[in-house]
């Protein structure tokens, strides 16, 4: 079969979508989260959003290709990087050179960009997955290793029912040794903006800053509440922080100089008690690894739910 191969049009939104589904039947998404996400993005570029048709003229097969455009704070815009946020063909399509096309049209688009090397999935701005899922997906991974990506990296995904979750007694104590160090920890106020701006930019840097800042713009609209942001302080200094989006926690970190003593333990343990009595019943984090999974979070509850490997591949010179 012959496929044509072109940017996407908005009038192919439907076509897509059932497309990713087919493709990607544990990864689909709507399709305001779609516009959001992909055609909404501060990076997007039609051409690199890129579709293949069948002799109906039927979308069966897509991948969406970002550029850094916009500097990401401590990050930059990685001009040698290319990134590829989803790719797939539909389940009737596969094994037909549908795929093979697509990817040779995203290497072509990244080349003419400039770009030496592609990485899949994990755009960090906007991504779906931090990479391919190695049980759901093992012939799309096993297609992508013969077409030159390697694994450079692995992701974890994990899920915890805090439907009846307490803080650990072990942990409450850890919370009275931590204010005999004077290390307290509570909610963030609007008092805390630019402090809590400058720990990001200092301890945080990428995303997590654009993060931070789309979070507290949000908070001014009365659409974020200060009550998802848990903030460690020390000495007036905020030295640790976490936070939640619904049943999404996270990120949440700690200075390198305070880390090992159980703070990080314990934002966690009080951002989920507070996930619990906000209503949730379950609490999910997408990418982390296998020290944090053995050790923090299961000791709170959490299990595996997926495993991701992050690819990444050389373009020809």
């Amino acid at each position: 079969m012959r496929f044509m191969i072109a940017p996407f049009v908005d009038s192919q939104t439907d076509q897509l979508l059932d497309c990713w589904r087919s493709a990607l039947p544990f990864d689909e998404i709507g399709k305001q989260e779609f516009q959001r996400r992909v055609l909404l993005d501060d990076n997007f570029d039609n051409q690199g959003l890129i579709v293949a048709k069948n002799d109906n003229n039927v979308v069966v097969g897509f991948i969406s290709c970002f550029i850094l455009r916009k500097p990401i704070d401590g990050i930059g815009t990685m001009p040698d990087r290319g990134f590829i946020q989803a790719f797939g063909v539909s389940n009737n399509y596969t094994n037909q050179g549908c795929g093979s096309l697509l990817l040779e049209s995203a290497e072509k688009y990244f080349a003419d960009n400039d770009r030496k090397m592609i990485v899949l999935a994990p755009y960090t701005p906007n991504y779906f997955v931090p990479g391919v899922d190695k049980e759901h997906y093992q012939t799309g991974l096993h297609w992508l290793q013969k077409h030159g990506f390697q694994e450079y990296s692995e992701a974890l995904a994990a899920d915890a029912n805090i439907a009846t979750f307490m803080i650990p007694d072990a942990l409450q104590q850890k919370e009275k040794a931590l204010m005999q160090e004077g290390i307290t920890i509570r909610h963030l106020c609007d008092t805390d903006i630019c402090s809590y701006m400058n720990f990001q930019k200092a301890y945080m840097p990428g995303p997590w800053v654009e993060d931070s800042r789309r979070n507290l713009k949000e908070m001014t609209f009365g659409r974020f509440s200060p009550t998802a942001i848990w903030i460690a302080i020390k000495d007036g200094k905020i030295v640790g922080f976490c936070q939640h989006e619904d049943e999404h926690f996270g990120p949440f970190g700690v200075c390198d100089e305070l880390q090992g003593k159980g703070i990080g333990s314990l934002l966690l343990a009080k951002t989920l008690h507070q996930m619990r009595i906000e209503g949730c019943h379950s609490a999910w984090v997408l990418w982390t690894g296998e020290r944090a999974l053995n050790g923090v979070y299961r000791r709170l509850g959490f299990k595996l739910t997926r495993r991701f490997a992050i690819m990444k591949k050389e373009l020809a010179k």
